[in-house]
């Protein structure tokens, strides 16, 4: 076991430093630093030089650049009491490091540490100073945007397009953005306009995405190229989604345009279809090759010609079934198709023309689908767009859908569906993924009134119940037109961008309490003749007159959801709050024909509260949400 010895007290280190004032805050960098410059230990070097810069291209990336008296590896920790704590990979040996500091807030101090570890295992604490994040880019401080709860991912990744341009963001847990990339084309078509869709993360940490109308590009945390993919009639033109594949080539959707002539007898000739299929594009020689082309399996159908483009059935997802097949989302034909592990055959298709499954509820159909997916159980999930959705089945809304697959009678029923409350309609894009712990992240991409008024994009993190447990809702206020604000996907899986480890995380706000009162925000469903809940202290008081005894039968609904998902029951900690639902006879009293009840709330911070009355196995009568009692402080 190594040992070490910490140079600068964790007083000195901690971020609350900065409340002590900046005469204090002089000294104790002053005293750090002659520390940190005078001692050795266990052949740990000393900091000859250090400064701390903001990347020329990223105002959320900054660079810490040291000098050493001799070889070393060394790592930078910072910290900020809402934003969390931190610490990067450890640096390779040497004398002169230039470290990145990544996952930042806008506009947001951070103390930073410098630690310092020798070959023979000695490590030390260095020099420790401040800096502060620039503001974000005109584009994206022009969109508005408010969280509330607390994500259970550390990392959701976001795209945002808004007119010509579209950007990849990080949102930490608590819906702050912590790194941002404007999409780039790349050669020939670097000016390339058209949006972004997929973004995955490389083994090496890379970032890989598709940019619309140009090619496959791959960039490092820092936002520099290092290799792209450019459309062209031999590669095909990425579109949509692919896959980094565990023997490091990258399988991605595309089309290539084919004369209609040559599909069909008596098409006309001028008319170029889109027709898609599957390539592999191997980074190491350079090279992409055909893997499936669509048109060798289906005939083309009225789609092929008269839908969305004349695009040829409009994929818009891939991802890896059940056995190592492909399932791939066909928008065109409402349809999801099963593509053997060789790519040889077509196993099932579910949806659309020719189906394989019969739907015995017609309104467990989907329309116009997004972001298909199998899950470990063996049932199919999706983002339900609804477009062209008859009216006999709900008409025109969205969903994330999960559907079970009966294989020997062929049939497919939903076995759980997400709708938001009241319902919204993404007209295309948008995603819906399941996370590890059984939450579903589901983003609705656009919003059918978004033309006519400025209405917010959503994402929200729910539960199995349905009850949510993080939204975010998101507009530009210069949207116009066409160039209306859409978002393709949001996704989690990464936690970590260079490497870095989170020591403590950020602090969420109570979010409903943010929410402001101009009207665009999703208003709580409330009957004005309902409860009046209002906190106590630790006690949340329930007042009603005049009221009478029928309007304290039914079930009060009261779920609260943590600062800190640790703190809830272990049996309630894949839910993310805890349900005390309770019978109005337990903590309440009607007196002078006034219903009173209060009931105490538990101690751990409470970030928001969401209440309630409902008929068991019914309607919810009245709703809202509150924010919870005031939140410890960080630690």
């Amino acid at each position: 076991m190594t040992s070490g010895r910490r140079l600068v007290s964790p007083q000195n280190t901690a971020f609350y430093r900065l409340r002590l004032g900046a005469a204090a805050l002089s000294l104790l960098a002053v005293i750090s630093a002659a520390m940190a410059l005078n001692a050795a230990y266990d052949g740990v070097p000393e900091v000859v030089a250090h400064r701390v810069s903001l990347h020329p291209d990223n105002s959320l990336i900054a660079q810490v650049q040291i000098t050493l008296s001799d070889t070393a590896q060394v790592f930078v920790e910072y910290d900020n009491p809402e934003a969390g704590k931190f610490v990067t990979a450890l640096s390779e040996p040497g004398t002169e490091h230039h470290i990145p500091v990544v996952r930042l807030r806008p506009e947001t101090a951070y103390a930073y540490t410098i630690g310092l570890q020798a070959g023979n295992g000695g490590r030390a604490y260095g020099p420790a100073g401040e800096f502060t994040t620039g503001p974000l880019p005109p584009e994206l401080a022009g969109r508005q945007s408010r969280a509330a709860g607390r994500s259970t991912q550390p990392l959701i990744t976001v795209d945002w397009k808004d007119g010509h341009n579209t950007w990849y963001f990080l949102w930490d847990e608590t819906g702050r953005i912590v790194w941002y990339h404007k999409a780039q084309g790349a050669g020939r078509l670097q000016e390339a306009s058209w949006g972004g869709f997929s973004i995955r993360q490389q083994p090496n940490g890379n970032l890989v995405y598709i940019r619309g109308g140009c090619c496959l590009v791959e960039i490092t945390p820092l936002g520099e190229v290092v290799d792209w993919l450019e459309a062209d009639a031999d590669t095909g033109w990425p579109r949509h989604d692919f896959l980094l594949l565990d023997d490091g080539r990258i399988l991605y959707l595309n089309y290539e345009k084919v004369a209609a002539s040559t599909l069909v007898r008596g098409w006309d000739a001028d008319t170029a279809v889109r027709v898609e299929g599957l390539r592999s594009w191997n980074q190491t020689e350079g090279a992409s090759e055909e893997v499936w082309q669509y048109h060798d399996t289906f005939a083309p159908g009225p789609e092929s010609v008269e839908l969305n483009s004349r695009n040829w059935p409009r994929f818009n997802s891939l991802s890896v079934g059940a056995g190592g097949n492909w399932l791939l989302s066909a928008r065109n034909r409402n349809q999801l198709i099963a593509l053997s592990p060789d790519f040889r055959r077509i196993q099932w298709r579910l949806g659309g023309p020719d189906s394989d499954y019969e739907f015995p509820d017609p309104a467990d159909r989907f329309y116009e689908q997004h972001t298909a997916s199998q899950l470990p159980n063996g049932n199919i999930l999706l983002f339900d767009n609804g477009s062209g959705r008859p009216a006999a089945e709900g008409g025109d809304y969205s969903r994330a859908l999960e559907l079970r697959l009966d294989a020997a009678n062929g049939t497919a029923v939903k076995a759980w569906e997400y709708r938001h409350r009241p319902d919204l309609f993404a007209s295309w894009v948008s995603s819906a993924f399941r996370l590890g712990n059984g939450h579903t992240l589901v983003n609705f991409g656009v919003n059918g009134d978004v033309t006519q008024e400025l209405t917010p994009l959503v994402v929200v993190e729910v539960n199995r119940a349905g009850d949510e447990v993080f939204r975010v809702e998101t507009f530009s206020a210069d949207a116009a037109d066409w160039s209306y604000p859409r978002r393709y996907r949001a996704a989690a899986g990464l936690t970590s961008l260079m490497g870095e480890t989170m020591l403590r995380p950020p602090s969420a706000p109570p979010g409903p309490a943010q929410r402001p009162a101009d009207g665009w925000w999703r208003q709580p469903v409330r009957d004005p003749a309902a409860f009046s809940p209002h906190l106590d202290g630790r006690r949340l008081v329930y007042r009603k007159a005049p009221c009478a005894p029928g309007e304290i039968a039914d079930t009060f609904l009261l779920h609260l959801y943590p600062v800190n998902p640790g703190d809830l029951p272990e049996e309630r900690r894949e839910y993310g709050y805890e349900n005390r639902d309770f019978r109005f006879g337990q903590w309440g009293t009607i007196r002078d024909g006034q219903c009173l009840a209060s009931v105490p709330l538990p101690e751990y911070p409470i970030a928001r509260i969401h209440t309630g009355q409902y008929i068991p196995g019914g309607e919810r009568l009245w709703e809202v949400e509150l924010p919870g009692p005031a939140m410890a402080p960080a630690q």
